[in-house]
């Protein structure tokens, strides 16, 4: 079974428990969204098919061509005739002249150094290549659409975290308050929950400005209107079990970049093999099947008629053209050992970028165990600490203290998530997997 599939399983758990609330947006709808409205997505799938419908056998000039033409003509003039003596000399006006001619023509190349079928190949090349410019551009808009969902997840689990600790922050200055009136608390303890309340409410607002920035980016990608509401799915599962060399072997076979980069040697050959058929010589047929009718008012001939069938070959050898031939061989030559060059980078990038993104995921993976380990301490001292600062036996700033404590733990332990998450999608990516785990044909 391919590594990506333990991926996929922790992608698709996110999309299946999303129905519990009719308005909530998974993430597979998310993606079938983005598939049919992201404008990239469909510009490319247009340049895809152009590039499919050019790469037939006539546009390499393989079939025939055949042309049918036809003309007319009409003439009324003056004219005069001098004939040589004992033929009267003819002198009119308004003499008419018509003739008529139509032809069928065939023209085909019957060889041209093999250049035609090495010209089909290349136009499949090309085809090619604008497929794989469309997985690629498919899987970039998917990976921004993955990683602006589970982004908009955990900006929901800090919109949650702030207004919890908003709402501590309020029942304290209300109860700092209500001392105060008392004579339990000086007019300090007062100004100093005030302070923290503003503060928690300040942080509560920009929490929500974030999150409304982040919907509008991801409906832009869904082809929504930028003020459409969203709701996600807030729960996140992680990958397990992934191994670092089996992904390496996965990425060489079928990431992208690699695969664009050997196809781009291969259009470099077969560009090769074009510019070395113009040394080779050309041979033409040409045929025709022609009508032609003439009408004179005057002359020795008044009228003629022909009709048949005439054919030809052409053959031409190229001798010298000023080094233009041996120009394009040599640089279709440099152009393939740039294309090889490119091809063994890329597989090194590759590598490389596979590896970067494991050791990435598994330190995420780690700190993510760690933030989550701190949440639990944070909140047990917080509960201890808001028991002893209720009986009176802490100040407000030591409470204050465990309440930031807490505060941040979880939502540190939200970005260690979301950051688990888009290390796991950088790492899907990388290694190919991405659109196979998704089930998504580019």
């Amino acid at each position: 079974m391919r590594t990506w599939r333990n991926i996929a399983i922790s992608l698709a758990l996110g999309a299946c428990i999303a129905g519990a609330a009719q308005d909530t947006l998974s993430l597979d709808q998310a993606i079938r969204l983005a598939l049919a409205n992201e404008h990239g997505i469909r510009i490319a799938r247009n340049e895809a098919a152009v590039a499919d419908a050019q790469a037939t056998a006539g546009n390499a000039g393989l079939l025939p061509r055949i042309d049918a033409s036809g003309r007319g003509t009409y003439s009324n003039q003056y004219s005069r005739l001098n004939f040589v003596e004992g033929i009267p000399d003819v002198e009119r006006d308004g003499v008419e002249n018509t003739a008529l001619t139509g032809q069928l023509g065939l023209t085909y190349t019957l060889f041209n150094g093999l250049g035609n079928f090495a010209l089909l190949e290349r136009t499949q090349l090309a085809a090619d290549l604008a497929d794989l410019r469309t997985r690629a551009q498919v899987e970039g808009t998917l990976t921004q659409v993955i990683a602006l969902y589970y982004a908009l997840a955990a900006l929901d689990q800090d919109v949650a975290i702030t207004q919890r600790i908003l709402d501590i922050s309020n029942d304290r200055f209300t109860r700092q308050e209500g001392k105060a009136l008392l004579g339990g608390a000086g007019r300090l303890d007062v100004l100093n929950a005030e302070v923290d309340l503003q503060a928690d409410s300040t942080t509560h607002l920009l929490a929500l400005q974030r999150r409304e920035r982040t919907a509008r980016e991801l409906n832009v990608l869904l082809g929504r209107a930028p003020s459409e509401p969203v709701i996600v799915q807030r729960r996140l599962d992680h990958a397990q079990g992934l191994s670092e060399d089996r992904l390496v072997q996965e990425a060489l076979s079928g990431n992208v970049q690699l695969a664009s980069a050997t196809a781009q040697v291969r259009a470099a050959e077969v560009d090769q093999r074009i510019a070395s058929s113009l040394r080779w010589p050309r041979l033409d047929l040409n045929a025709a099947y022609g009508i032609s009718d003439q009408r004179n008012e005057v002359g020795i001939v008044l009228g003629t008629y022909t009709r048949g069938l005439n054919g030809g070959l052409t053959l031409s050898v190229p001798i010298f053209d000023g080094g233009r031939i041996n120009t394009q061989v040599g640089q279709a030559r440099l152009r393939a050992e740039n294309a090889e060059l490119a091809e063994q980078q890329a597989r090194l990038q590759v590598e490389r970028d596979v590896r970067n993104a494991f050791t990435t995921w598994r330190t995420q993976r780690e700190v993510l165990r760690i933030q989550q380990d701190a949440v639990t301490t944070a909140r047990l001292n917080f509960e201890r600490t808001r028991e002893l600062f209720q009986a009176g036996q802490l100040t407000g700033l030591q409470f204050r203290q465990a309440q930031l404590d807490l505060a941040n733990a979880e939502r540190q332990a939200v970005v260690a998530g979301f950051d688990t998450k888009v290390a796991e999608l950088t790492l899907l990516r990388a290694s190919g997997g991405l659109l196979p785990a998704l089930g998504v044909q580019p």
